[in-house]
Order: structure tokens, then sequence, then C-alpha cells
């Protein structure tokens, strides 16, 4: 096999292995949604907090999540994305298995708390495989398609999750996605190379993004962290990736079940209608800036249309639009809110090569530590609206309202952050 072929199946193999991995943490992402009312009744949660504890449940995934990521971003950096990513897998495996086990909700949070610090360094070792192994200019095309490919367990986590719950238990369900996890350990140690150097082979590109930084830690993290340019990136995350995965991760479900009087598997396709939103904004978003030439523009109009969605739906609707026009909202909702993905582009064009992987783990932050303080600060609001899983006795229309009205200000922030964005280096 020539250079060049060898090249490519190394490429193309590396790649799928580690966005395979990246599935895996966009199911765990997005599965508590669906079980939420069997963890309320199998883990003895208290009518009067479910709000806050279920919140508090999928926010250890986010806490975990966005703690872990600095420290991701350095081992991506310095141990590279194979050994980041396969012991990541290892970690998830047990933390899913444990849930799966859990008989309260002390074990639960520690299943989730695993399995948030064993996937937080699956999209920066994506996101470094891809820097290191494809040309510059490939980088927003190839990371909406990492998007789209990470977004299938998202959708596997929808309606076909719901499917699975209901035939086999929502424990056996997370004891299956442990083995998953195990499977891809084995695998991504196997055949994943870090780089092409590693298979006596060029790269892609002029600089060499493997090369390790010619600082210490500490004055690399330093230099990403004092570059103003890298903030900007980090609240459009906070915001818009924050909000739509506390949205259809855990909130989206209770609210059209109570809202609307679905059923679990009823609302749990409308989610998965965001979640195809949000892979066809993926497909599209590198393309679109590619072809305006601005990275900063396609995540301005996101922004803006993202805001104007809430707008309409907890204001001019109050809360409640009417259900025919719920697909094409939530559709829509995706695919603006995922323009946030160019933001990794952003913050990696704004910092020094080497420094990738630190400066889109700090960006990373913020969608993570968003996504947390979004779903506490939801189920509090809920709680003292009164709002409980089963909606007795609660007005289910304004509670949701008065809560979602944080999704609204995010909006709002977002477009301000995009505004304070600065496209090169």
């Amino acid at each position: 096999m020539d250079s060049q072929r060898r090249y490519k199946t190394y490429k193309w193999s590396n790649w799928g292995l580690i966005a395979l991995a990246f599935v895996v943490v966009f199911f765990h992402r997005y599965s508590t949604g669906v079980v939420a009312e069997e963890f309320a009744r199998d883990l003895g949660l208290s009518p009067q907090r479910q709000g806050t504890q279920l919140g508090n449940l999928a926010a250890m995934y986010f806490w975990a999540y966005a703690i872990m990521q600095i420290p991701s971003g350095v081992m991506a950096d310095y141990i590279g994305p194979k050994k980041t990513t396969a012991y990541g897998m290892l970690l998830a495996g047990v933390g899913s298995a444990l849930l799966g086990y859990s008989v309260n909700i002390q074990m639960a949070y520690v299943g989730r708390l695993l399995v948030g610090i064993g996937v937080a360094g699956g999209f920066i070792s994506l996101l470094k495989i891809q820097a290191v192994w494809f040309k510059a200019e490939e980088f927003p095309t190839i990371s909406g398609w990492s998007s789209l490919i990470g977004n299938l367990g998202g959708v596997l986590a929808t309606y076909p999750f719901a499917l699975l719950v209901g035939y086999i238990g929502w424990q056996l369900s997370f004891k299956m996605m442990g083995l998953v996890s195990l499977i891809l350990f084995l695998l991504i140690m196997l055949l994943v190379k870090d780089s092409p150097k590693d298979v006596g082979l060029a790269g892609p590109n002029d600089k060499d993004i493997m090369t390790k930084p010619n600082t210490t830690l500490f004055q690399s993290i330093k230099k990403v962290v004092l570059n103003k340019h890298t903030w900007p990136n980090f609240f459009v995350l906070f915001c818009l990736m924050g909000t739509i995965t506390s949205f259809s991760g855990l909130w989206g479900i209770p609210y059209l079940t109570q809202v609307y009087n679905m059923t679990r598997d009823s609302a749990s396709i409308y989610v998965l209608l965001l979640t195809i939103g949000i892979m066809l904004g993926s497909l599209m978003v590198g393309y679109l800036a590619k072809y305006v030439g601005s990275t900063r523009k396609i995540m301005l109009g996101g922004a803006i249309i993202f805001t104007l969605i809430w707008i309409y739906k907890i204001v001019l609707a109050g809360g409640k639009p009417n259900i025919a026009i719920l697909p094409a909202l939530y559709l829509l909702m995706g695919i603006s809110a995922v323009t946030f993905i160019l933001s990794f582009t952003n913050v990696k064009n704004v910092n020094e090569p080497s420094l990738s992987g630190i400066a889109t783990s700090v960006a990373n932050v913020g969608g993570f530590l968003g996504a947390a303080l979004l779903n506490n600060t939801i189920g509090f609001i809920l709680d003292i609206q009164g709002q409980s899983l089963n909606g007795v006795g609660t007005d289910s229309t304004h509670a949701f309202q008065m809560a979602f009205l944080v999704y609204l200000i995010m909006g709002i922030v977002a477009i301000l952050a995009v505004l304070f964005q600065r496209e090169k280096l």
C-alpha cells in the first residue's frame, strides 16, 4: 500500500473510532431526560424536591465534564488523544454500570459523576485528531461532521432509548452502555494512532500541531486564559450549548409531558426532532462559514434566530405554542443553536497551534458549566413554582414559562458574546 493510501486509512480509522466514542459522550449527555420519571420512582426522590434532585443528577455529568476540560486539554496536548479517550471510555463504562446498579439517588450521583469524568476528554481528543490528521482548511467542515456523528448518540438517547427502557428497563440499559464503553476502550488502545509520525508518515499541515508546547504547563494554560479573544467563545458555548443541552438532555421531555399531556414516548420524538435539527445544522455550519468566509457571521445569525424562538415560545405564546408548529420550532432551535460549534474553530484560530487542546478545552468548559448551572437553576425554579413530575396541583405552563425565561436570557448574552469575537490571531 502506498503512503497516500496508508495515510487515508489511518486518517479515517483514527477519526472514526474517536468519533464513535463521541457518540457515547452524547448518549450520556441526553439520556437522563428519557428516564426522569423512572429515576423519580425507583430512586425514591422527594416529591417536593424532584426538580432539584433531578437537576443535580443531570448536572453531575456536566460539573465533572466542565471541571475536567482543562485537564483533558492538557492530556490531549501532552500524552495524546488516544490514551485520553481510551482511559476515559474505561472510566465511563464503570460509571454507566454503577448507574445501572443504583438503588438510591446517592449511588446514581456517583455513577453519573464517573461517567462525566470519563467522557470529558472525548471532544477535545476528537478535535486534536482532526487538527493533526486533517488539513487546516478542512477543520470547520470535519468539525461539523464530528458534531453530526456525535449527535447520533443524542438520537439514540431519545425515542430509541425510550423503547429500550420500555422493553428491558433503565438499569439493564445503562449496564449495556457500560459494556459498549469497555469495547471502545479496547479498540481505541489497539488501533488509534495519535500522529502521522507514529506510523512514519508526514502530516498534512506546515505546522506540526502534535509538537508539545515549548512552555511549561502553567505558562501554556496562562497564555490561553489571559488571551482575551478566548473568552467570547467560552460565553457563546455557555449560553447556546448550555441551553440546548439542558433543555434536550433533561427538561424538554418533562415540559412536554406536563404542559401538553404527552406520553414519554411521544415527547421523546419531539426532542428527537430537536436533535435532528442539531445534526442538520452540524452539516450546514461548516460549509456556510466557508462560503461566507466568516465563522462569526454564522454564529451571530444562529444566536439571533435562537433568541427569537425563545421570545416567541416564552413571551408571545405564553409558554405553550400551538402544538402544530412545535416540530418546526424544535428543528429550527437545533439548527440555530449548533452554530456554537464554530466557536471551536474560532478559539483555535486565536491561540497558538501547539495550544489547541488547552484552548478548545477552556472554551468547552463554558458549554458544560452552562448546562450544569442551567439544570440546577431550572430545577430550583420549578420547585419554587410547586411543579412536580406528576403536575398535581400546579399550573405547569406557568411554572415552565417562568423557568425557561432563563433560556431566553442566555440567547441575548450569546448575541453579545459573538459581537466580541475576533476571527484570527
